[in-house]
């Protein structure tokens, strides 16, 4: 399958040991015997039924992730669910091997290192920088050091080292600076292309699993409970999320969460002519047009 071999690159995933090996368990047999099987754990104990010279210490876990890679095709050997793409498929197998379960939220884990990472991001005493583990006294603080530290941005380019808040930042900078071809998400079930990440997993899980949640009310399909429950205000127009400083009802929890910033001390954006400061983008965008017309807003 592949021209070049590394062992060490092969196995980098395993750490210390305590990950899970994944292998192609696509067309299983004994290689002993030639005998097919549809599980590792029916060919561990068949070796130690008939092979006696190969005998498994089936005390300890087998230590393995079985995957089956059809082309173009991504299957959970375990669940049979369909996915995407193999970093969906991958991301999702091993939702089987989680034994550690975070006390604080329900979170599981394949790790213990991973649980204790999780606890140290998610419920330390105030908020931290997963980068550089700087702490904080808010979450607006936090936010605020991470859009001003690009040291910190999670995403880096292979080619220059150049960091990105996102993402889809950073495969712009390098079809653009690099010359790099421009993605295209192809789908595997009926071979639409698109050419937004996000758009082809929002086709995919509405077109091609049963993954999705449907309105009563009027049939649309939305791809999760939370877009589901927002999805039906329209229905219902209730304002169930009220401002704590203001009383001012909301139908939805993030345009509350969006008008708390016209409360909050701290300011997110910046006027790069006069420096002036505002609490959402849209009043930075009406002070430009309004004092700095010339300056493009396209931001």
């Amino acid at each position: 399958m592949h021209k070049t071999f590394s062992l060490s690159t092969a196995f980098a995933h395993c750490g210390n040991g305590k990950e899970y090996l994944k292998v192609d368990c696509t067309n299983l047999k004994c290689r002993l015997c030639a005998e097919p099987f549809n599980t590792i754990e029916e060919i561990a104990t068949h070796i130690n039924n008939f092979h006696p010279n190969d005998k498994l210490d089936t005390e300890f876990e087998i230590g393995l992730q079985p995957y089956r890679i059809d082309k173009d095709k991504w299957l959970c050997f375990l669940c049979d669910m369909k996915f995407p793409t193999i970093t969906k498929l991958c991301r999702h197998t091993t939702s089987h091997y989680q034994k550690f379960t975070c006390e604080s939220c329900g979170r599981s884990y394949m790790t213990n290192e991973a649980l204790k990472y999780h606890i140290r991001c998610s419920h330390a005493a105030k908020p931290q920088c997963r980068k550089c583990w700087q702490e904080f006294p808010s979450i607006e603080l936090k936010r605020e050091h991470i859009r001003r530290s690009k040291s910190c941005w999670p995403f880096c380019c292979v080619e220059c080292g150049e960091r990105f808040m996102s993402w889809e930042c950073k495969q712009k900078h390098l079809v653009a600076v690099h010359g790099q071809p421009k993605a295209t998400y192809v789908c595997p079930e009926c071979g639409e292309v698109f050419e937004k990440r996000k758009i082809f997993y929002i086709h995919f899980k509405m077109n091609h699993t049963d993954e999705n949640y449907i309105c009563s009310c009027c049939g649309m399909k939305c791809g999760s409970k939370l877009q589901l429950d927002d999805h039906r205000i329209v229905h219902t127009g209730e304002k169930q999320f009220e401002c704590s400083v203001c009383k001012k009802s909301f139908t939805r929890k993030r345009s509350l969460t969006q008008h708390m910033w016209i409360h909050s001390e701290t300011k997110r954006f910046s006027c790069m002519i006069c420096d002036k400061q505002f609490a959402q983008k849209v009043s930075l965008k009406g002070h430009m047009k309004s004092h700095h017309p010339e300056i493009s807003t396209d931001f």
